[in-house]
């Protein structure tokens, strides 16, 4: 595959901006590819063609990952290591997000709304489920409960399918671009309504306002997601490598338990923030 030979796992590791790079190359490749090759069903093409442009990095790094985990004995260092592999996911997922964000906002509405079904459909359920509240008793159990569910699919999804959790991480940015880029809408057309111009100045204005609102929780979420992505992954390698009745088996499960509870820790701290500081704030 052309995308598997652009960026190595070594590499991705130690130069995140690159990875950052790709995830705004690979979500812009899907998008026009969704405008012009295909008519029927864009918005869940779109994702389909990140993820498999994203699928092998990721997996590249997650068999890194693991061969760390059978090597390196001391578990702080590891917990170092992984934070490489952390950082690359996250740049991943920073990337294809502004970049979804970015064309969701400049593209005519009338190709949004087929590039964006899924995601607009998904945005209106969230919205209407918040709506008329500010902090209500309960929402904290609610947003936690909804995001341990996702927690638990990326591991899944990364233990069965090697980097299986990229599916779920592509969709959420993709739905968190879809949010941001209807608020930089809405300001703008609040400011031509207002100054009856649209000004360079608004849009950028828009568009940190709007991304710092989402993401003052949001990063924490997506850091969980990845965290739990690599746990499930460097199970799954170790299993394929049949290490399953030794002690460096043993090793990564101990690893892997360690990280799904560092994610569990962030997750709390993410839902936290959006229940009784973002909410208010925003």
């Amino acid at each position: 595959m052309v995308f598997e030979a652009l960026l190595r796992a070594q590499k991705a590791e130690k130069r995140p901006f690159l990875v950052f790079l790709l995830g705004i190359l690979y979500s812009s490749i899907a998008v026009i590819f969704g405008l012009f090759a295909f008519r029927r069903d864009e918005s869940i093409l779109v994702i389909s063609f990140i993820v498999f442009a994203a699928i092998p990095l990721m997996y590249m790094v997650i068999r890194l990952e693991e061969k760390k985990d059978r090597y390196v004995k001391k578990e702080s260092v590891l917990l170092r290591e992984h934070s490489k592999a952390l950082f690359s996911f996250v740049a991943l997922f920073l990337g294809i997000l502004i970049s979804l964000s970015l064309w969701y906002v400049f593209l005519p509405y009338g190709y949004v709304k087929e590039l964006f079904s899924s995601q607009i459909r998904e945005v209106m359920i969230v919205e209407q489920g918040f709506s008329g509240t500010v902090v209500r008793p309960g929402l904290f159990s609610f947003v936690i409960l909804h995001n341990l569910q996702v927690l638990f699919f990326s591991f899944l999804f990364s233990f069965f399918f090697g980097a299986g959790a990229i599916y779920i991480l592509t969709w959420n940015a993709s739905v968190i671009a879809v949010a941001l880029g209807s608020f930089i809408r809405e300001q703008m057309v609040s400011f031509s309504e207002s100054l009856g111009v649209t000004t360079l100045g608004a849009y950028f204005g828009s568009f940190s306002y709007g991304l710092l609102g989402y993401m003052s929780h949001g990063i924490f979420e997506m850091i969980a997601y990845f965290i739990a992505g690599i746990a499930g992954g460097i199970i799954s390698v170790a299993v394929i490598r049949h290490d399953l009745f030794n002690k460096k088996f043993r090793k990564i499960i101990y690893d892997s338990l360690l990280l799904m509870g560092i994610s569990v820790i962030v997750l709390l701290l993410g839902a936290f923030i959006e229940s009784h500081i973002s909410s208010l704030i925003f």
